[in-house]
């Protein structure tokens, strides 16, 4: 698709924003690298260069091995102890009570077939021949007593021991001291077996369990903390931290850079529709696109490379300051030099956005933003040089509110929040400095003029019209009077006063090439009654061109020169006119008149519409040698008359309110300048004799009041 030069400009000064701007924000995540291991000393103390949360791996190691050591071995349930004793005495019953055996011994055999324990034979042939009396008592008390031993766990052989030696014990006291007790007991104790059997495979599992249940442990690493100090033992907790922040493998994040300029692509596409609607004159011009650019990348670079540039590293808070400098500053070189609306878009923008290049810190991009609207409001309508100093207590002012309110919601401490005040306030005046110095930079490249600059050419004592006064006295006299008489009527119409008052101030500069020629400048002689009609206007019409060549040689701002040639616009010289019409024979004529007129621009705007009407008002008033109420009135009625009449206000912004409220605005101003007062009566001869004589003094001087 082919592009037209401007359209291709400005797509390439987009497309330009959008790389140099993903490329700051993102260079967080190009870190330098970092070559200790644990054990090393380190060379350098490093700040984080991002806030970043990460798994602290040291920590939550330490917390799941507690957790594993907490879970003990795992035992199966065994329940064939019981059953054990019941078979026993059983197969001895079998074996008594069997006719076919009719020997001990074949008794005995019987027994050692069927029992697969070991048991004493002694003790096996004392049951074999006991009575059935003492045999049924004997066996219901081994099954007891073994119940109730076996009842506890029994684990180990250490628990195994303690087990028997208690069944003997409880065993003894049921049986009493009867002969037979021992053999019982050996029968009893072989029947004791471990009823809790260790299962390793559970056991790992429940400690696998365990450890997999504790959850990992998260720090935080917010910008700006110090990860390690110089000099310090290189630890693995310090390895951690130097992982998370993508220090010891540093590796090009290309998801998080591929997300971070999409959102710049938007943000950038989001303020293309939005001068396109609402600013189409930021929207074609490229010089002013330009500078918008400009404006928003200088203060994301001062956001990513103040500390580096002012040498020092920079804490968490300390970078939140610089995000509350540069920001209102960029609001307040946007508003002042393009748009104060527009910049009201930049800085909320730019604050969330440097979120992103504090790593999601949204607390120091809430204060940035409100630090930024004051910044924002404060300079908008500049009109004296005390309004500069007021500004800067203004940005101070908001920012030391935002420290306490945000610092007491985040629970920062006395010391942190007079430290932050101590910032707050520097930094608001720090930002005005870099606003001043900023304009001063870019007004004149970017052929803007501001209240800062008018501020500057508004002072009476600068090279232009020092000159004007000593070459011109009268011209400087007039032109600071037509400054009064038109700031007084921008202000009713609500124009910009400082730029008419300025602009006044140097309109009619061009007339010190030949002051002479301009009767406020004359005071023996008139050098036009040498010259005819036709040469005498073209030297009065000059004045505008040579006001330019010397406006252009002085470096005014464009915006003067604009007002300097639309001052007169393209009105008569009448004077000279007349003189020339009266000396054809058939009077004026439309050729002629072509001959008499300013070959200016008719006034475009308020501002220019005003300076016009005040130059021939105040030099009409000249005229008026014993001016009252009643003659400024019609003498500017008439003025007024005549430039609409000519057509001179026709290409103004100006209203038949606004022309009303200016006219009001004239006479008061004339008015008080002329001191018009009404006509007293004429003195008699007695009084004038006496004040002739003195007398009138020294009674005024022996008076006591």
């Amino acid at each position: 698709m082919a592009f037209s030069r401007p359209s291709g400009l400005r797509l390439a000064l987009g497309v330009g924003t959008v790389l140099i701007l993903s490329f700051l924000i993102s260079m967080h995540l190009l870190p330098a690298k970092v070559t200790w291991h644990v054990g090393d000393t380190s060379t350098e103390e490093i700040r984080a260069h991002r806030a970043v949360r990460y798994i602290d791996e040291v920590e939550t190691e330490r917390l799941r091995e507690e957790a594993v050591s907490r879970v003990g071995k795992v035992y199966q349930t065994n329940s064939d102890a019981a059953e054990s004793i019941a078979n026993i005495f059983a197969t001895l019953q079998r074996a008594r009570l069997n006719p076919s055996l009719h020997s001990p011994q074949s008794k005995l055999d019987f027994v050692r077939r069927s029992l697969s324990i070991e048991v004493n034979n002694d003790a096996l042939a004392a049951l074999l021949s006991l009575d059935s009396r003492s045999f049924d008592r004997s066996e219901l008390y081994s099954k007891q007593v073994v119940g109730e031993v076996m009842d506890r766990e029994i684990r180990d052989a250490a628990d195994l021991r303690q087990a028997r030696v208690k069944f003997r014990q409880q065993l003894g006291e049921y049986l009493g001291h009867a002969k037979y007790a021992a053999f019982v007991g050996d029968i009893g104790s072989s029947a004791i077996v471990p009823n809790r059997i260790y299962d390793a495979a559970a056991t790992e599992q429940a400690r696998d369990k365990a450890r997999r249940s504790f959850p990992q442990q998260y720090r935080q690493i917010y910008l700006g903390d110090v990860v390690i100090e110089k000099g310090e033992v290189v630890t693995p907790e310090h390895m951690d931290k130097f992982v998370a922040l993508g220090l010891s493998h540093p590796r090009i994040d290309y998801i998080s850079v591929m997300c971070i300029t999409l959102l710049i692509i938007c943000i950038v596409v989001f303020v293309i529709i939005y001068l396109a609607r609402y600013h189409s004159t930021i929207m074609g011009s490229t010089k002013l696109l330009l500078l918008l650019s400009l404006i928003v990348v200088v203060s994301v670079l001062g956001l990513k490379l103040g500390g580096a540039m002012l040498g020092i590293k920079l804490s968490g808070a300390q970078v939140g300051y610089f995000s509350m400098i540069w920001t209102a500053t960029a609001g307040m070189l946007t508003a002042i030099l393009l748009d104060p609306q527009l910049a009201v878009l930049i800085v909320a923008l730019l604050s969330t956005t440097s979120g992103l290049a504090m790593s999601h810190d949204l607390r120091w991009a809430l204060a940035a933003l409100v630090s930024s609207l004051v910044a924002i409001y404060a300079v908008s309508d500049i009109r004296h040089r005390a309004d500069v100093i007021r500004a800067g207590i203004a940005v101070s002012g908001a920012n030391l509110a935002m420290v306490w309110l945000i610092g007491r919601i985040a629970g920062d401490d006395f010391s942190e929040l007079m430290v932050g005040s101590a910032w707050a306030v520097a930094g608001g005046f720090a930002s005005i400095v870099l606003f001043w110095l900023g304009t001063a930079a870019m007004e004149k490249p970017f052929g803007i003029t501001t209240h800062i600059r008018l501020l500057e050419l508004s002072d009476t004592n600068t090279p232009m019209l020092k000159r004007l006064l000593m070459e011109a006295p009268g011209t400087y006299s007039h032109s600071i009077f037509v400054g009064n008489i038109a700031s007084a009527a921008a202000e009713a119409v609500g124009a910009d006063e400082l730029l008419v008052r300025v602009a006044s101030y140097y309109h009619d500069v061009g007339k010190m090439r030949r002051p002479h020629f301009f009767v406020e400048n004359q005071y023996v002689e008139n050098a036009h009654d040498n010259l005819n009609p036709s040469l005498s206007a073209l030297v009065i019409r000059s004045h505008t061109k040579d006001g330019l060549e010397l406006a252009l040689e002085y470096k005014l701002p464009p915006l003067i020169c604009e007002l300097m040639m639309q001052h007169h616009g393209t009105g008569l010289v009448r004077y000279f006119y007349h003189q020339a019409a009266g000396e054809e024979e058939n009077g004026g004529s439309l050729a002629l008149e072509q001959q008499f007129r300013y070959d200016g621009t008719k006034p475009q705007t308020k501002e220019a519409a005003i300076l016009l009407l005040a130059d021939a008002v105040e030099a009409a008033s000249r005229t008026l040698s014993k001016p009252n109420l009643g003659q400024i009135e019609a003498m500017v009625d008439d003025i007024i008359a005549e430039k609409l009449m000519d057509g001179q206000l026709d290409e103004s912004d100006l209203t038949f309110k606004d022309m009303s409220r200016i006219r009001d605005s004239f006479i008061r101003t004339l008015t008080s300048m002329l001191h018009a007062r009404i006509e007293y009566p004429e003195l008699p001869a007695e009084a004038k004799k006496t004040i002739g004589n003195g007398s009138a003094g020294k009674e005024l001087s022996d008076g006591t009041g």
